[in-house]
């Protein structure tokens, strides 16, 4: 009787004890539950290391050090970076300090490494991927850490750790798949077609965005104070700004969906074997499909439609088709105006549930803004870009993933 008395009569003291006491079981508790799994899949991974007796491979990580809110190194260096290790890897770790140090890195290269390791975001990867694919045919497979599956917490710091290690798994049970990628070429001139200026392409996996959602999504950081609303409050304040800046002008040229012929399909060089890697680790694609490919005629594939359109947000990503192969997907919105309608629209804004008012699907697609269209840059994979002429293609299966 006398601990609940005074429980009662000192209630504040008692409940702020409580809650430091609960959450220290709680911390103790997760911090044993990640130590019981990195043990075990530690265990499996230096099991399999010992009985397989293969060469080690020779692994670069591209770490973005702020990806994360800067806690992406730390939990590399604590979940992963071990991993590889124990596996036999030799890992080399590089700190990007600057947009464009992975992507002029791994372009630069003397030799590529057996397998290069994303530890970042979108523009991470997009960097990664640029530098492969600018080195005329000399590729490497990549593999991506998951840095954004999950808020980190206390309560889901578990299945975060699971999903950064999971995401090595692939790599070591040689597991991988060949994806596709979006290529961006700027047009030198736009009276001209088919001249493509001397600048070098870009590529990406995620999305080109450009128009006023994308400014909203890029204003939204400079709210980072107001935490869940920082999103809700960019798109307010952007509802008060003048209608002049909102609407895009461009022309477009497209070519219809193609799932490969002598036209769009670029016949690959048989990779040469060397070594242990090639061999065992990835085997060299199986070319028929592609020779299969260049003897299909189809006359459609060239013919370029033409249109023009003024837009609030434009969006281009990778999609399927309904035959099973992989398109351009472009969405144009121009159904948002300033003023309290749009006010009413900014939960299906933050939401990214705005419905586009028109959709095609393309194999390329070329956009010429209009002079008259505001200085809004391009966003592709999180990077932005001065808005020009641009053509975006999709390169087949270009690169070796593991997943």
């Amino acid at each position: 009787m006398n601990v609940l008395r005074t429980i009662r009569n000192n209630w504040k003291k008692s409940v702020f004890f409580s809650c430091i006491v609960g959450y220290g079981v709680s911390t103790i508790s997760t911090n044993i539950q990640i130590k019981r799994y990195m043990t075990d899949l530690s265990t499996d991974v230096l099991r399999s290391s010992q009985s397989s007796g293969n060469t080690p491979l020779n692994v670069l990580v591209v770490m973005n050090p702020i990806a994360n809110k800067k806690k992406a190194e730390n939990l590399f260096k604590k979940y992963c970076e071990p991993i590889l290790h124990l596996a036999g890897l030799s890992v080399e770790v590089l700190r990007t300090n600057h947009i464009g140090h992975a992507k002029t890195y791994v372009e630069e290269l003397s030799a590529l490494p057996d397998v290069i390791v994303v530890a970042g975001g979108d523009g991470t990867k997009s960097e990664v991927i640029t530098g492969l694919l600018r080195r005329q045919g000399k590729s490497c497979p990549i593999a991506f850490l998951k840095f954004k599956s999950f808020s980190l917490t206390r309560n889901n710091e578990l299945d975060y750790v699971k999903a950064m290690s999971n995401a090595l798994i692939p790599l070591l049970k040689n597991q991988f798949k060949y994806e596709s990628v979006i290529k961006y070429d700027v047009l030198s001139d736009p009276t001209d077609e088919g001249n493509v200026s001397n600048l070098k392409p870009i590529f990406g996996l995620s999305k080109f965005s450009w128009g006023l959602l994308k400014d909203i999504d890029t204003m939204k950081d400079k709210y980072w104070y107001l935490g869940p609303l920082k999103h809700h409050i960019a798109a307010f304040f952007k509802s008060f700004s003048s209608s002049s800046d909102w609407d895009l002008e461009t022309e477009y040229v497209y070519t219809p969906p193609c799932r490969g012929c002598s036209n769009c399909c670029v016949q690959k060089e048989a990779t040469p074997s060397t070594g242990f890697f090639l061999t065992k680790l990835v085997k060299p694609q199986n070319n028929s499909n592609d020779a299969k490919q260049m003897q299909i005629r189809n006359d459609d594939c060239a013919t370029e439609l033409h249109g023009k359109i003024t837009s609030n947000q434009i969006n281009i990503s990778l999609g399927e088709n309904e035959d099973n192969f992989t398109v351009l997907k472009s969405e144009f919105i121009d159904s948002l105006q300033p003023g309290w309608e749009f006010i009413k629209n900014i939960p299906n804004i933050t939401n990214r549930t705005i419905e586009p008012n028109f959709k095609l699907k393309s194999r390329t697609i070329k956009l010429y803004p209009s002079a008259s269209t505001p200085n809004t840059l391009y966003s592709i994979d999180g990077e932005e870009y001065d808005p020009r002429p641009i053509k975006v293609t999709i390169v087949p299966n270009a690169i070796k993933v593991f997943c």
